[in-house]
């Protein structure tokens, strides 16, 4: 029987980079046909510009990867083209004879602050990781026509976890590279990030104070041992737990150290505060760890003001 004759399964993936690199390479490796559809021109999808640019060997890591995965002759990667603007959901899904349909199509919208109608003041005052990575990456491109954002003294970042430590990496970057030229002193982003802001400015003989500066501002609703910085294996012992609470405390007291941004914990973010129309910081409560369980102690409300919360 020749192969036109065997029975095929075809699959289409909408999403080429990891999630659904991984699926056709699976799929591929079991006798499916497999079409892959991805809006960008390349399948790096947030690893492209989820990443700060620093990120240069996680990238290309990532990116061989994927590559590797598509390289199959049953893939057939189908670039620039977007589900519901260059191909129907509803036909693709009924009408193309698919075995079946998988959408791989990424985490590219942000997880939203959950504080009551703060999502009126995106950019005005209000900005995600998402469209801040992304410009933060493409800014100094000559044919970048996206938003542009103004990274000023203060910023607020909310959050846990490795991705808060690259944005709140961005807006110190951003703030230092800015003061150092005022001060005359040229300062790429990648010599920031490489030698750290106390480092660098150590080099050029410049204390970091005299700069004038107010650093951004971390918060995480939990303790600092608490923020997801290091793993922990399933079915952990006590002592791996502690081991990694040890792990995760000293990431972030690295990173402080380096890139000098504020820090502080057990903080849950409760309602806005808002100037005329635009957001200026939020109403924040202490918490109480206990486990897994967060709870808000009572008559600690206090607001924190700030120019931008990201």
């Amino acid at each position: 029987m020749s192969d036109i004759e065997s029975p095929v399964h075809v699959v289409a993936i909408v999403g080429a980079a990891v999630s659904g690199s991984v699926a056709a390479r699976i799929l591929a490796d079991r006798g499916c046909e497999v079409i892959v559809f991805e809006q960008n021109d390349r399948p790096y999808g947030k690893i492209e510009d989820g990443l700060p640019r620093w990120h240069t060997k996680l990238r290309q890591q990532e990116y061989k990867k994927i590559d590797e995965r598509l390289t199959h002759p049953r893939i057939h990667f189908v670039p620039r083209t977007r589900l519901g603007r260059d191909v129907d959901f509803e036909s693709l899904a009924t009408s193309w004879g698919l075995s079946a349909l998988l959408l791989a199509n990424g985490a590219w919208r942000d997880r939203p602050l959950d504080v009551p109608g703060v999502d009126a003041y995106v950019d005005r005052g209000l900005v995600y990781q998402n469209p801040l990575v992304y410009w933060f990456n493409h800014k100094n491109e000559h044919a970048y026509a996206g938003p542009r954002y103004e990274v000023p003294d203060g910023t607020l970042c909310v959050g846990g976890g490795l991705a808060s430590i690259d944005v709140i990496k961005i807006i110190q970057l951003e703030i230092y590279e800015r003061a150092l030229r005022k001060r005359g002193i040229e300062a790429t982003m990648l010599d920031l990030e490489h030698e750290g802001i106390a480092t660098f400015c150590k080099k050029k003989d410049v204390d970091p104070k005299s700069l004038g500066v107010t650093d951004g501002l971390l918060i995480y609703r939990r303790r600092a041992e608490d923020m997801p910085l290091a793993e922990t294996p399933a079915n952990a012992t006590p002592e791996q737990l502690k081991k990694a609470e040890v792990v995760r405390k000293k990431i972030l007291e690295i990173a402080q150290r380096k890139f000098m941004f504020r820090f502080q914990e057990r903080r849950l973010s409760k309602s806005v505060v808002v100037e005329g129309e635009r957001l200026v910081g939020l109403t924040v409560l202490e918490t109480r760890v206990e486990g897994r369980k967060v709870e808000s102690v009572a008559g600690s409300e206090h607001d924190l003001r700030a120019p931008l919360v990201v």
